[in-house]
């Protein structure tokens, strides 16, 4: 095993972040997490593990950051864009950053998602806050030395361990369960593992030469609609269908509150965007990525190098989570939405 590290997670004690956190905590290491509320449900379920601290503080603070450096080794930054708008998210990563350097923290490791308009110039039907403010924060990182400190991008996508608990099929009059899926018939998701994600970062700080000014983009596969639903009657032996959405559903369908939560840094701030306005584009993003070919890509192979065991299909996941047809939903995305 690699020597035993001690890394401070930035981000509270929220879905991404609670399954490194573990992660890392099981393989030996040290692991403290700052968040604002060390009474939450996550945050006391993490405080209870060997190996991991839980520290009471504002991640978007300057003297707790200062504070929090002390003494660290490495650093996994997962903002959250929901809570704090593009603006603040943008400026925060990169001052999250400086702090770090300033510190003497070693290794610095962002996680991102990828900026979609840079393919082909700015186009407004593809803007996702939430994905274009971590996406210039990596922008400025690719501009910085490595020598001090080293940085690497952890860049993820949409959560396998949410979307496809939270979005369950539903049984029809016919006894066949539906997944209605808003990715238009041919589009599909470059979904993540989270305990996979949680490897490939523990992997990353374990190996820091072979990720020293990397970039790694992690996913399961690219999968359609249909390919869900035929990995449920896979898994359960139960008919599934799959039914598309498109993106003119999505903007009549989802509402217009503000994306946001209270006392979060840019929550005032007049450019914090609605629901609507934030997954109409992030949908769009999957209606027109057609398997590894879209707008979003990754690439795979590397990922098997890397680990020949992870998980590589949805079938694969379903079986690895117990998924079947008696789960309840549920949301492991507990902060940045509000209606007032």
């Amino acid at each position: 095993m690699a020597s035993p590290l001690k890394i401070l997670i930035l981000g509270g004690a929220g879905a991404q972040n609670s399954y490194v956190a573990r992660d890392l905590a099981r393989a030996g290491h040290s692991v403290s997490i700052l968040t604002r509320d060390p009474s939450s449900e996550q945050a006391k379920s993490l405080s209870k593990l060997q190996n991991i601290k839980v520290l009471e503080g504002d991640a978007y603070d300057e003297k707790t950051l200062i504070q929090g450096f002390k003494d660290i080794d490495a650093v996994f930054v997962n903002t959250n864009g929901f809570a704090i708008g593009e603006k603040s998210e943008i400026y925060w990563g990169i001052r999250i950053y400086e702090l770090a350097y300033m510190s003497g923290v070693k290794h610095f490791i962002y996680s991102s998602l990828p900026y979609v308009s840079k393919k082909g110039g700015y186009d407004p039907k593809y803007r996702v806050p939430f994905v274009d403010g971590k996406a210039k924060v990596v922008e400025y990182l690719k501009s910085q030395p490595t020598d001090r400190m080293n940085w690497s991008i952890l860049e993820s996508g949409p959560y396998a361990d949410f979307f496809l608990f939270k979005e369950l099929p539903v049984r029809n009059a016919d006894g066949v369960y539906v997944f209605t899926i808003a990715i238009g018939e041919q589009g599909s998701m470059a979904l993540v593992s989270l305990d996979d994600l949680a490897w490939f970062a523990r992997h990353m700080f374990e190996n820091p030469e072979k990720f020293r000014g990397d970039e790694l983009s992690v996913g399961i596969e690219h999968a359609s609609g249909q390919m869900i639903a035929d990995a449920f009657t896979s898994v359960t032996g139960k008919p599934a269908a799959f039914v598309a959405k498109t993106r003119e559903h999505n903007q009549k369908e989802l509402p217009e509150f503000k994306l946001g939560t209270a006392h979060s840094p840019g929550f005032e701030d007049p450019t914090l965007v609605t629901m609507r306005e934030m997954f109409v584009p992030w949908w769009g993003i999957w209606e027109e990525s057609i398997g590894n070919t879209g707008l979003w890509t990754r690439d795979y192979s590397r990922l098997d190098a890397i680990k020949p065991d992870r998980i590589r299909t949805v079938e694969e996941w379903m079986r690895a989570v117990g998924y079947n047809e008696n789960l309840q939903p549920r949301d492991i995305l507990k902060t940045g939405l509000t209606s007032g």
